[in-house]
């Protein structure tokens, strides 16, 4: 017979099977919670700018094909495009609009379907507005005239601007040409400032403009070609119904004002159609295309004899650093 000994066995404590575990409190929570706040301020501004640098990439890179088609205009009519025009020049209120530059390099911009389709009147320059401006829309929106960083949402400007538009509105674009380093407007017989664009500007893009590679005494490197312009998600100040400009007519400026003046919506003001001036919404300056192709970032900050120097195309100053 067995004998159990009461030393050899002893009775294991019995453990249950929940599992108690200490929770958050209240003060650790609200510490965990800043700490996500702080994290998530720290890096929003860097998403933010790592945004704005591929935008402004995208912008540079458009200005690029822009000058691209420019030299490729250049080279098949052996001139550059003219920047814009009215019928009658600078002689009274009357006269029909004659195309700007952005259409005319639409075949170089691989927009030669588009071209096609607009229906020109009396030459290849006249525009035809009632037959442009349709549900249709032959003058639609062209992306490489478009900035990224425009919160302007519409592609469409100026939609209830006359009938001739038919309420469909115009192409905006966030690009014009470089007319004049004083004014891009002309001057009437009676010396008031009228609102047509000058034939007599000092740039290389101005009405009925026939500048060539050789007219640009200054050197294509030291000469503006085209810059970086902002419509208005408002009206425009003294109009109702203009917002925008478009890359079909009166699509030149000059540098007067500099980059992001008064006149412009990153300068502070409202979009003023006839004053204007050059303006991105890129911080601290815009984008320009150079006549020899290239693309630089100007300060707003620059100096403006810099600017009027490198506005004019055989105005024999001397440019310093910018």
């Amino acid at each position: 017979m067995n004998h159990i000994h009461p030393q050899r066995y002893h009775l294991l404590p019995q453990r249950s099977g929940v599992q108690h575990s200490r929770g958050f409190t209240l003060v650790e929570l609200l510490v965990v919670i800043a700490i996500i706040g702080v994290l998530v301020g720290l890096l929003l501004p860097a998403v933010q700018a790592a945004r704005e640098a591929a935008r402004r990439m995208q912008c540079s890179n458009n200005f690029k094909q822009v000058g691209l088609a420019m030299h490729n205009y250049h080279d098949s009519h052996r001139v550059f495009p003219m920047g814009a025009g009215i019928t009658g020049g600078c002689s009274g209120e009357t006269g029909r609009h004659i195309f700007s530059w952005g259409v005319h390099i639409l075949p170089y911009l691989e927009q030669a379907s588009l071209y096609d389709n607009v229906i020109f009147e009396n030459s290849a320059e006249v525009v035809n507005l009632a037959a442009n401006y349709t549900t249709d829309n032959f003058l639609t929106p062209v992306e490489a005239y478009l900035c990224p960083s425009n919160p302007q949402g519409d592609k469409l400007v100026n939609s209830g601007f006359g009938a001739s538009l038919n309420g469909v509105g115009m192409p905006r674009t966030d690009m014009a040409g470089v007319a004049d380093s004083r004014s891009w407007k002309c001057f009437y017989s009676s010396g008031t400032e009228g609102v047509r664009p000058t034939s007599t500007g000092d740039g290389v893009l101005y009405a009925f403009s026939k500048t060539k590679f050789r007219d640009i005494i200054d050197g294509t490197s030291n000469t503006l070609m085209v810059g970086e312009i902002t419509g208005d998600i408002r009206t425009a100040t003294g109009f109702s119904t203009l917002n925008g400009t478009s890359y079909t007519v009166y699509d030149v400026y000059d540098t007067s004002a500099g980059i992001n003046g008064p006149f412009t919506v990153p300068g502070g003001g409202t979009f003023a159609f006839r004053p204007q001036g050059f303006s991105s919404f890129h911080p601290g300056g815009g984008h320009f295309l150079f006549s020899d192709g290239s693309v630089h970032f100007l300060s707003e900050n620059m100096d403006s004899g810099i600017l009027s120097a490198l506005t004019t195309r055989l105005g024999g100053e001397t440019v310093g650093e910018y």
